[in-house]
């Protein structure tokens, strides 16, 4: 992948409205030196030389949606016009504020950046006052104010900065190197390494060597999990379309709690997954809140809760037990002890067998404890994680992908029409010969994200838009936002799948496409199960279109755009028989 050089951009277009934002910056910059967008270990004359071959038409996979407009780059600055970090735009009271109270670090970068989530909420019930009104609201109003690159000081010492662009999040994810720093979820870290008093926290939270392990442990079953577990997952698809039939009303509608009925799909998939069996959760008779999948149905929608109101605000629970932190132990404690049961009966399984002749003969929990470096309790960890994070996240997706499809009548029938060429019997190699599906997939994941905010702890140092910014700094990269930017995007608030199928696209698109729109993160933290993911999504969507025509009559469905996002109202959607 080449770079470009503004010194050779003369045969380029000029992006005016790209740089609409920043053109007071601009101007106040030195111009003793053009800027360069220098590749990581590349020196600016290697660059200046260097001339971009021609664009080359991309494969739906890699395809962004990236604006035609978008043809210049955005500046990361030579040498001479680099400011100090101190330069870096915020609002001024939270820096005196920092000044006064830095001698109070135990809160620090977690304070500010959980007060930061909890203004997002407190800005729904108090739009009006502070003008904020919603989480992408909040975040849109700082970079309006102080430009793509926002620092905000930290009440008791720790800073936090805020980013939107691709080009400035892809500086932060090149730079992350084998083992990156997520910072995120403490009082999951808490629970896990004082309650339970674990040697690690988990795959979602852990850095360094040991991550590492873990990873590339995980990485062999989860990418062979699409075509091992294709049947399973077809069948639970399967159950679930069974599951509308039965509670929609006599008007087609379903009921409010169909938001939990996407949850249990999304957990009989996982657990079907991780342990190679059904535990019930899409039983045509109801969950028995004393079974086990009813346990952990509550415990999952529970924990979720309990961790939003940790996260979120300061983290009294850190040094008092508040009624957030009392429920998250209560509920990850009765997960555990479910998960348990089962994680002994899988090695009582493998006591019992004696030639296993291959490792797709087992499930992820089974080919986890043949590995002599991996306790039961990481085991344990990976399943919760799995739970916690990964069905949420495909609720929240299915969920969104459902609802644009429904109020985008024209895409519905296209995508449609597309399933109903393929062979009457679905499989892998068919869902592969859908691109409308895979790129109605990515479109309702660019507009509602699952993980709408990714956060890092800064590897090394490094220059964002002429600021240079130490190693440690905690970052939030705004991707909900990124998302709807129309220099990214044209029309970018609207759901339009043929975006993504589009070949004329510029190089500095194909340059940006990987941070344009990134559902699933990026780099070796992305997430591992990504490909299951969308198998489950796809299959699951050609089997409702099949069967039935899917309406939303309820207005505008929005996202929490949160931390383990999930739709603000009730999915009340319509499934309308097909004549």
């Amino acid at each position: 992948m080449w770079k470009f050089s503004l010194n050779n951009a003369k045969n380029y277009k000029q992006l005016r409205a790209f740089y609409a934002s920043d053109a007071k910056t601009a101007t106040a910059t030195t111009t003793e030196a053009q800027p360069t967008i220098i590749q990581m270990g590349t020196t600016t004359a290697d660059v200046s030389t260097t001339k971009p071959p021609p664009a080359t038409p991309l494969t739906l996979p890699e395809m962004p949606a990236i604006s035609k407009s978008l043809e210049t780059p955005s500046s990361v600055q030579t040498e001479k016009s680099v400011c100090p970090f101190d330069n870096v735009p915020g609002p001024q009271s939270l820096k005196v504020i920092s000044q006064l109270w830095s001698y109070v670090p135990a809160l620090s970068t977690e304070f500010t950046a959980g007060t930061l989530f909890q203004a997002m909420n407190l800005g729904k019930f108090f739009g009006n006052l502070l003008s904020w009104g919603g989480n992408a609201k909040f975040f849109q109003k700082f970079f309006n104010v102080y430009g793509p690159v926002v620092r905000l000081h930290g009440p008791f010492g720790g800073d936090v900065l805020l980013l939107s662009r691709p080009e400035h999040a892809s500086i932060v994810f090149q730079s992350e190197g084998a083992q990156p720093v997520r910072a995120c979820l403490d009082s999951v870290e808490k629970y896990r390494l004082q309650h339970r008093r674990l040697r690690q926290t988990g795959p979602i939270l852990m850095s360094g060597p040991e991550w590492e392990k873990l990873h590339e442990t995980l990485e062999k079953p989860l990418f062979n999990s699409p075509m091992q577990h294709f049947k399973t997952i077809d069948l639970i698809c399967d159950q679930f379309v069974e599951r509308v039939f039965s509670v929609r009303n006599l008007q087609d509608e379903m009921p409010k709690t169909f938001k939990n009925d996407t949850l249990k799909w999304c957990l009989e998939c996982v657990c079907s997954v991780t342990l190679k069996r059904k535990l019930g959760f899409m039983d045509p008779t109801g969950l028995s809140p004393n079974s086990d999948p009813g346990q952990i149905l509550e415990g999952v929608i529970g924990a979720t809760e309990a961790i939003r109101k940790c996260e979120y605000g300061f983290h009294i629970w850190k040094f008092v037990k508040t009624p957030a932190w009392r429920s998250l132990v209560k509920k990850c404690d009765l997960i555990n002890s479910i998960l348990g049961k089962y994680v002994e009966r899988a090695q009582s399984t493998l006591r019992e067998k004696k030639d296993i002749k291959s490792m797709e003969d087992l499930s992820i929990i089974e080919s986890l404890l043949l590995k002599d470096d991996i306790l039961v309790e990481d085991v344990m960890t990976v399943m919760l994680d799995m739970l916690l994070i990964g069905a949420n996240a495909t609720a929240h997706s299915i969920s969104f992908l459902l609802y644009h499809l429904s109020k985008a009548p024209g895409c519905q029938k296209k995508l449609y029409d597309e399933i109903m060429k393929q062979p009457k019997e679905i499989t892998m190699d068919s869902l592969k010969n859908q691109p409308y599906l895979q790129a109605c997939i990515k479109e309702s994941m660019r507009l509602n994200p699952p993980i709408p905010i990714l956060n890092r702890v800064l590897a090394k140092d490094a220059v964002i838009h002429k600021y240079f910014i130490p190693k440690g700094t905690y970052v939030l990269i705004a991707v909900h936002l990124a998302n709807l930017r129309e220099e990214y995007f044209e029309d970018a608030k609207t759901f339009r799948p043929e975006r993504w199928l589009s070949q004329e696209i510029s190089p500095l698109a194909q340059e940006l496409q990987v941070f344009a729109s990134m559902p699933f993160g990026h780099g070796p933290k992305s997430c591992q199960a990504k490909e299951l993911a969308q198998m489950e999504i796809g299959l699951l969507i050609n089997k409702l279109l099949k069967k039935f025509y899917i309406e939303y009559n309820y207005g505008e469905l929005e996202s929490s755009n949160s931390l383990l996002a999930t739709p603000t109202k009730p999915l009340n959607f319509r499934f309308v028989d097909r004549v």
